[in-house]
Order: structure tokens, then sequence, then C-alpha cells
């Protein structure tokens, strides 16, 4: 399946289950028309860093210093370069199923 889209986007899902079943089990940004991605950041409920990358996959998959995290709302921001050359930055939350 081929999607044109008119402008870059970065969409990322409000919620995850990183429960080792094959779905779901990665939050991470979905790139739509983006050529590179600067930063993706997740931070707990309390500013922590949990997990920072510059690549799409594989994503952060609900741990953190090596221990699962609990169920919880959590915070990211990513920003990615379109191929348009535009500066792409958003923020949101996401929550960890379990």
């Amino acid at each position: 399946l081929v999607q044109i889209v008119p402008q870059a986007n970065i969409e990322v899902p409000n919620a995850f289950t990183p429960n080792a079943d094959g779905r779901n089990d990665f939050l991470r940004p979905v790139p739509m028309g983006v050529a590179s991605i600067k930063y993706f950041r997740i931070y707990s409920r309390w500013g922590e860093l949990l997990f920072e990358t510059q690549n799409s996959k594989p994503g952060w998959d609900g741990t953190h210093r090596g221990q699962p995290m609990p169920a919880q709302t959590v915070v990211w921001m990513v920003e990615g370069v379109g191929l348009d050359g535009k500066i792409i930055t958003k923020k949101g939350t996401s929550v960890l199923i379990r």
C-alpha cells in the first residue's frame, strides 16, 4: 500500500503493550514524508528521561535501566526533518499498558 502525504508528519501511538506478543510491543514514532528523526524522547510524569533515540525503530520497549516499568502515562517529544527540509516538532502522551 502506497500512501501519498501532502506534507511531512510524525505520528506516535497513544498506547502500547510491551508484552512480547509481537503486536504493539514498542512505542516509536511513525514518520511520513520525513527524511530523518533528530530525536525521540520519552519522559516519566516526573520529568525523568526514560528513553532517547535518533531512529524510528525499534523504539522503546517499556524498560528503564533494564527493569520493566509499571503501567503509566508517559510524555514523548519528537523532532524530525521533512523531505521538504522543514522541521517537524511534536509532543504528546502515551499509555504503557501491562
